[in-house]
């Protein structure tokens, strides 16, 4: 396999990201605000160990996203 021949795997279309760059910055700070809420339900929930799971795995995605987004706001997409 040539240089040639890698080079025509790569060739595809350019890449558009899932959202409007526009909306980055709001869409990232709606899922750091509903990341912190499912964190403060987290911490405040005793007791129950699955509504304590469910508030953890939301908190983690949301927050997880809110980086991503935030960070694509920024122009730089991970």
């Amino acid at each position: 396999m040539t240089a040639s021949d890698i080079d025509e795997l790569w060739v595809g279309a350019p890449f558009r990201p899932v959202f409007d760059q526009a909306l980055n910055p709001a869409l990232a700070l709606l899922f750091a605000a509903a990341g912190l809420v499912y964190a403060g339900k987290f911490t405040v929930t005793r007791g129950d160990l699955r509504r304590e799971a469910t508030f953890a795995a939301i908190a983690s995605l949301a927050l997880g996203l809110a980086v991503v987004l935030g960070a694509q706001a920024c122009g730089l997409y991970l």
